[in-house]
């Protein structure tokens, strides 16, 4: 016979515990620990990626170029190059057609943020602005160089025009000229201005519009006096996105613009091809505070930290 204390169930197997973190490791492995560590990690790339860059562009910015590169000391050479010769111009002129390309933009791509955030369905509206993102899953080389056979003499814009009777010979004027420039930027940073616009139209409650439609509100009044001043930081955001890279990116003159089309990013790119490093140095420096300049007035103007919070 067995006895009872064989029937009985075995023993239970004793857990294996980890032995505790020690004090000084549980403050930093902790909830709040963690949470603070998160929150540096965007700061420190800020600061490594971005803000010691800049701060470095503006100090190469006053070294006294060498053969090949620069070496440390203090100049205005560079500075007294880009104001007293054609690159000062240049620098103006590119700054008009960034302005010309942010007003079309604003034109052509608010309507269609209010149209979006009005008339689409609450469940579509991030569906359609996808729409509007593909674009970017392209390679900007080949969405600028594809508008070459779309803008040329004998391209699709001047030859529909010609096959309605509008036009009885091709315009030779919208590519490589100053205009096939403008309508490049457009094309390329329209969705900007799409985007910014959408967000901020995002934090107008519905019942905004649901009020001034049964006070019986016009379109233009509705327009200019609640949808145009709520979504005036949006819209500043995005024409700042348009600007700058209007300004910045040296490939749409380069390819739309001929050869005599330049702004403010070829102008730096053709001064590191001729080595001249402080001259690239202080040209990005003069981007960089007109970008600071910008920023300044319309956060006094918009207070831009207010874009997302809901407007009640």
């Amino acid at each position: 016979m067995t006895s009872a204390a064989d029937n009985s169930p075995p023993p239970a197997r004793r857990s294996r515990e980890l032995p505790a973190p020690p004090a000084r490791w549980r403050r930093y492995l902790g909830e709040n620990g963690i949470q603070r560590w998160v929150f540096y990690i965007p700061v420190v790339f800020f600061v490594l990626f971005f803000a010691a860059p800049m701060a470095l562009t503006v100090v190469w910015s006053v070294f006294e170029r060498t053969q090949f590169w620069m070496e440390p000391g203090f100049t205005l050479f560079a500075y007294d190059n880009f104001f007293t010769s054609a690159r000062a111009e240049n620098y103006l002129y590119s700054m008009l057609h960034a302005a010309a390309a942010v007003l079309i933009s604003f034109v052509i791509g608010f309507p269609i943020a209010v149209f979006i955030r009005r008339r689409v369905t609450r469940a579509a509206q991030h569906r359609v602005i996808l729409l509007f993102i593909l674009p970017f899953m392209i390679s900007e080389l080949v969405r600028v160089f594809a508008m070459r056979p779309v803008l040329g003499r004998h391209g699709v814009v001047n030859s529909v025009l010609m096959d309605l009777g509008i036009l009885s010979e091709p315009i030779t004027a919208i590519l490589y000229s100053p205009l096939g420039v403008i309508i490049g930027d457009v094309m390329s940073f329209l969705p900007f201005m799409i985007f910014a616009g959408f967000l901020a139209l995002e934090a107008v409650q519905n019942y905004i519009f649901e009020v001034c439609d049964d006070l019986g509100a016009g379109r233009v009044r509705l327009f200019a006096d609640i949808v145009l001043p709520l979504a005036a930081p949006g819209i500043f955001a995005g024409s700042v996105f348009i600007f700058v890279n209007s300004m910045g990116v040296a490939l749409v003159p380069t390819l739309l613009g001929g050869p005599g089309a330049v702004n403010a990013g070829l102008i730096a790119n053709q001064a590191i091809v001729a080595l001249d490093f402080p001259l690239a140095m202080a040209i990005s420096t003069i981007m960089i505070f007109t970008l600071v300049l910008l920023l300044y007035i319309g956060h006094r103007l918009f207070d831009l930290t207010k874009i997302l919070e809901p407007i009640s």
